[in-house]
């Protein structure tokens, strides 16, 4: 069986390919595992479509947040444990307690998934040899740094990598198609991008699963209703911190003002983070429209 091969989901393992170095490393692993959290991506890609380029940040952004869904579900399916701290050397057992999630599983990894599938979408549409360097190195440093944490089994973090490059792989095959979904239907919209996240949210019982459902569905449906099809925004660095700075304070005012209003369930955790959702590809550029200090674009 997979989860019982001792190299892939073994304590063992990571107490093998350990990096004892000191806390210096152990910072920087953190600070690695830390461009892998959800927050993280809560601020980048918003950035990206506000301020940078619409149809990079939607491409990458439904990639993503798909990729996210697409994870909690085989979480959700899985429920393999993560490593247990009692079977880990000292150093390591040290990390496992101060970083593992409690109650999460662990395979495959989220952090590894989405690097993968965040990063290596971003350099496929930026092409920039560089920055595709760059971000074949923040996926490896990400995905190893869930390892020296003692966050994850190696299988848990090769699971990730290989269902982000399947992700991924199918993302840029789609990408030729990336105009028809500026004129999608109201009705196969809301069946596709709503009802069925929401089906698959209530079927699937597990709050994880109805929060990133709920903020693709709420993210593509803002998308196709946006009438501005403009892509290039021109950057100017004080407006542009002005919209990332309102964008992300309503952000976090839905996130935790209509978590004081709802009570913790599936169905409300998919209507607010619907909302957050909505407000990135639909709320927030139709202010900053208003808004003429705010709305200049490219010619």
């Amino acid at each position: 069986m997979f989860f019982t091969n001792q190299l892939l989901f073994s304590e063992q393992t990571l107490n093998q390919i350990h990096l004892y170095a000191g806390k210096w490393l152990d910072f920087i692993m953190v600070a690695f595992t830390q461009l892998g959290n959800e927050m993280f991506y809560i601020l980048v890609i918003p950035f990206l479509f506000w301020c940078v380029n619409k149809r990079i940040a939607t491409i990458v952004g439904i990639a993503f947040l798909l990729s996210a869904a697409i994870n909690d579900i085989a979480k959700f399916l899985f429920i393999n444990p993560r490593p247990d701290a009692a079977n880990l050397a000292p150093q390591i057992a040290e990390l496992n307690r101060m970083y593992c999630p409690v109650n999460s599983p662990g395979f495959p990894s989220g952090h590894a998934q989405s690097a993968v599938v965040f990063w290596g979408t971003l350099a496929y549409v930026v092409k920039h040899r560089l920055f595709t360097i760059f971000s074949l190195f923040l996926i490896i440093a990400i995905s190893y740094s869930r390892l020296y944490l003692g966050v994850h089994f190696l299988g848990d973090v090769a699971g990730g990598i290989i269902l982000g490059t399947v992700i991924f792989l199918c993302v840029i095959a789609l990408i030729p198609h990336y105009d028809r979904l500026w004129n999608t239907g109201i009705i196969p919209a809301v069946v596709f991008f709503v009802i069925l996240p929401f089906v698959i949210a209530i079927v699937l019982t597990g709050n994880e699963i109805a929060k990133s459902l709920g903020v693709l569905s709420g993210f593509a449906i803002g998308f196709i209703l946006n009438n501005d099809k403009s892509e290039e925004i021109t950057f100017s660095i004080v407006p542009a911190l002005v919209k990332f700075v309102i964008g992300i304070t309503i952000i976090l005012g839905i996130k935790e003002g209509l978590k004081i209003v709802f009570p913790s369930s599936n169905v409300f955790d998919f209507i607010r983070y619907w909302f957050m959702g909505l407000w990135v590809s639909y709320g927030a550029p139709a202010l900053f429209m208003k808004i003429p200090y705010l709305s200049k674009k490219s010619e």
